[in-house]
Protein backbone atom coordinates (compact mmCIF):
# COMPACT_ATOMS: atom_id res chain seq x y z
CA UNK A 1 0.00 0.00 0.00
CA UNK A 2 2.88 2.30 0.70
CA UNK A 3 4.19 1.75 -2.81
CA UNK A 4 0.90 2.94 -4.36
CA UNK A 5 0.77 6.13 -2.34
CA UNK A 6 4.34 7.14 -3.08
CA UNK A 7 3.91 7.25 -6.91
CA UNK A 8 0.63 9.14 -6.53
CA UNK A 9 2.23 11.68 -4.19
CA UNK A 10 5.20 12.07 -6.53
CA UNK A 11 2.82 12.63 -9.47
CA UNK A 12 0.93 15.35 -7.58
CA UNK A 13 4.24 16.90 -6.51
CA UNK A 14 5.47 17.03 -10.12
CA UNK A 15 2.17 18.48 -11.36
CA UNK A 16 2.15 21.07 -8.60
CA UNK A 17 5.79 22.12 -9.10
CA UNK A 18 5.36 22.36 -12.89
CA UNK A 19 2.96 25.27 -12.43
CA UNK A 20 5.20 26.99 -9.86
CA UNK A 21 8.03 28.11 -12.09
CA UNK A 22 9.56 31.55 -11.69
CA UNK A 23 6.99 34.28 -12.23
CA UNK A 24 7.89 36.70 -14.97
CA UNK A 25 9.02 40.14 -13.83
CA UNK A 26 6.70 43.05 -14.39
CA UNK A 27 7.77 46.03 -16.48
CA UNK A 28 7.96 48.12 -13.29
CA UNK A 29 10.30 45.59 -11.63
CA UNK A 30 12.52 45.52 -14.72
CA UNK A 31 12.62 49.34 -14.83
CA UNK A 32 13.49 49.51 -11.11
CA UNK A 33 16.32 47.01 -11.54
CA UNK A 34 17.70 48.91 -14.55
CA UNK A 35 17.63 52.21 -12.66
CA UNK A 36 19.28 50.65 -9.58
CA UNK A 37 21.98 49.12 -11.76
CA UNK A 38 22.63 52.48 -13.44
CA UNK A 39 22.72 54.32 -10.08
CA UNK A 40 25.20 51.76 -8.73
CA UNK A 41 27.42 52.44 -11.76
CA UNK A 42 27.21 56.22 -11.15
CA UNK A 43 28.07 55.71 -7.46
CA UNK A 44 31.18 53.74 -8.51
CA UNK A 45 32.27 55.88 -11.48
CA UNK A 46 31.09 59.31 -10.29
CA UNK A 47 30.79 59.20 -6.50
CA UNK A 48 29.11 62.08 -4.71
CA UNK A 49 31.83 64.49 -3.59
CA UNK A 50 32.38 65.47 0.05
CA UNK A 51 33.44 69.01 0.89
CA UNK A 52 35.18 70.51 3.92
CA UNK A 53 33.26 73.76 3.53
CA UNK A 54 30.11 74.95 1.74
CA UNK A 55 29.55 78.50 0.52
CA UNK A 56 25.77 77.95 0.38
CA UNK A 57 25.69 76.66 3.97
CA UNK A 58 27.87 79.57 5.14
CA UNK A 59 25.59 82.08 3.42
CA UNK A 60 22.48 80.44 4.93
CA UNK A 61 24.04 80.56 8.42
CA UNK A 62 24.97 84.22 7.85
CA UNK A 63 21.43 84.95 6.69
CA UNK A 64 19.97 83.34 9.84
CA UNK A 65 22.36 85.41 11.95
CA UNK A 66 21.34 88.55 10.08
CA UNK A 67 17.63 87.77 10.43
CA UNK A 68 18.13 87.58 14.20
CA UNK A 69 19.46 91.14 14.37
CA UNK A 70 17.46 94.35 14.35
CA UNK A 71 18.25 95.60 10.85
CA UNK A 72 16.68 98.51 9.00
CA UNK A 73 15.20 97.42 5.67
CA UNK A 74 12.62 98.73 3.21
CA UNK A 75 9.62 96.65 2.11
CA UNK A 76 7.69 97.09 -1.13
CA UNK A 77 4.67 95.02 -2.09
CA UNK A 78 3.22 94.50 -5.54
CA UNK A 79 0.01 93.11 -6.98
CA UNK A 80 -0.07 89.91 -8.99
CA UNK A 81 0.24 92.14 -12.05
CA UNK A 82 3.48 93.66 -10.69
CA UNK A 83 2.04 97.07 -9.82
CA UNK A 84 3.49 98.64 -6.66
CA UNK A 85 0.72 98.75 -4.05
CA UNK A 86 2.61 99.99 -1.02
CA UNK A 87 5.91 100.38 0.77
CA UNK A 88 7.43 101.30 4.10
CA UNK A 89 10.76 101.52 5.88
CA UNK A 90 10.82 98.24 7.77
CA UNK A 91 12.56 96.18 10.41
CA UNK A 92 13.85 92.76 9.39
CA UNK A 93 12.83 90.69 6.42
CA UNK A 94 9.11 90.01 6.76
CA UNK A 95 7.45 86.96 8.26
CA UNK A 96 5.24 84.59 6.28
CA UNK A 97 1.72 84.96 7.68
CA UNK A 98 1.46 81.41 9.00
CA UNK A 99 4.90 81.18 10.62
CA UNK A 100 4.37 79.59 14.01
CA UNK A 101 6.07 79.45 17.43
CA UNK A 102 4.71 75.99 18.09
CA UNK A 103 4.66 73.01 15.78
CA UNK A 104 1.39 73.19 13.81
CA UNK A 105 1.63 69.46 13.01
CA UNK A 106 0.74 66.83 15.60
CA UNK A 107 1.71 63.18 15.71
CA UNK A 108 -1.04 60.59 15.95
CA UNK A 109 -1.23 56.83 16.43
CA UNK A 110 -2.44 54.47 13.75
CA UNK A 111 -4.06 51.39 15.27
CA UNK A 112 -4.28 48.02 13.57
CA UNK A 113 -7.63 46.28 14.12
CA UNK A 114 -8.36 48.76 16.92
CA UNK A 115 -5.76 47.17 19.19
CA UNK A 116 -3.18 49.33 20.96
CA UNK A 117 -0.56 46.57 20.91
CA UNK A 118 -0.36 46.98 17.12
CA UNK A 119 -0.03 50.78 17.33
CA UNK A 120 2.65 52.39 15.22
CA UNK A 121 3.50 56.10 15.20
CA UNK A 122 3.51 56.74 11.46
CA UNK A 123 3.25 60.53 11.31
CA UNK A 124 6.22 62.73 10.38
CA UNK A 125 6.16 66.04 12.24
CA UNK A 126 7.77 69.32 11.27
CA UNK A 127 10.98 70.61 12.77
CA UNK A 128 11.68 74.13 14.01
CA UNK A 129 14.10 76.31 12.10
CA UNK A 130 17.35 77.35 13.86
CA UNK A 131 15.70 80.68 14.74
CA UNK A 132 13.09 78.83 16.83
CA UNK A 133 10.04 79.21 14.57
CA UNK A 134 8.25 76.80 12.28
CA UNK A 135 8.54 78.17 8.76
CA UNK A 136 5.55 78.68 6.51
CA UNK A 137 4.78 76.11 3.87
CA UNK A 138 1.29 77.24 2.92
CA UNK A 139 1.05 80.92 2.13
CA UNK A 140 2.54 83.84 0.29
CA UNK A 141 0.97 86.35 2.69
CA UNK A 142 3.54 88.24 4.77
CA UNK A 143 3.72 90.27 7.96
CA UNK A 144 5.79 93.35 7.11
CA UNK A 145 7.23 95.07 10.18
CA UNK A 146 6.92 98.73 9.14
CA UNK A 147 9.00 101.23 11.12
CA UNK A 148 6.76 103.85 12.67
CA UNK A 149 7.22 107.05 14.64
CA UNK A 150 9.75 106.91 17.47
CA UNK A 151 11.06 103.49 16.42
CA UNK A 152 7.75 101.70 17.00
CA UNK A 153 7.03 98.69 14.80
CA UNK A 154 3.70 98.51 12.99
CA UNK A 155 2.91 95.00 11.68
CA UNK A 156 1.21 95.25 8.29
CA UNK A 157 -0.48 92.15 6.83
CA UNK A 158 0.20 91.93 3.08
CA UNK A 159 -1.19 89.28 0.72
CA UNK A 160 0.62 90.67 -2.32
CA UNK A 161 4.18 89.72 -3.25
CA UNK A 162 6.71 91.40 -0.95
CA UNK A 163 10.28 92.40 -1.69
CA UNK A 164 12.36 93.51 1.30
CA UNK A 165 15.43 95.51 0.37
CA UNK A 166 18.50 95.64 2.64
CA UNK A 167 18.76 99.39 1.98
CA UNK A 168 16.44 102.37 1.67
CA UNK A 169 14.60 102.80 -1.64
CA UNK A 170 12.56 105.42 -3.42
CA UNK A 171 9.26 104.20 -4.82
CA UNK A 172 7.86 105.93 -7.90
CA UNK A 173 4.20 104.90 -7.94
CA UNK A 174 3.49 106.79 -11.18
CA UNK A 175 6.09 104.87 -13.18
CA UNK A 176 5.92 101.70 -11.06
CA UNK A 177 9.66 101.85 -10.29
CA UNK A 178 11.77 101.17 -7.21
CA UNK A 179 15.27 102.63 -7.02
CA UNK A 180 17.99 102.49 -4.40
CA UNK A 181 18.16 105.63 -2.26
CA UNK A 182 21.47 105.57 -0.46
CA UNK A 183 24.62 103.61 0.14
CA UNK A 184 23.97 102.21 3.61
CA UNK A 185 22.99 98.58 3.29
CA UNK A 186 22.74 95.45 5.39
CA UNK A 187 25.43 93.05 4.18
CA UNK A 188 26.60 89.51 4.87
CA UNK A 189 30.28 88.81 5.45
CA UNK A 190 31.33 85.25 4.69
CA UNK A 191 33.77 83.37 6.91
CA UNK A 192 36.04 82.20 4.04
Amino acid sequence: MKTIHLPILLSFGLLFSAGCGPTPKSADQKDRESVQKQQAQYAKGQPIPAYDWSLERDLLISLYNLRNQKVATHAVWRSDMGVVEGDCPSMGYGLPYDTSLTNPLQGDWIRWNGRADYAVNAIVVGQAEPNGVFASTNTSATWVMCAGEGGNIMPVYVEAKVTVYPYMVTVDYENNRVTRAGEKAVTIGTSK
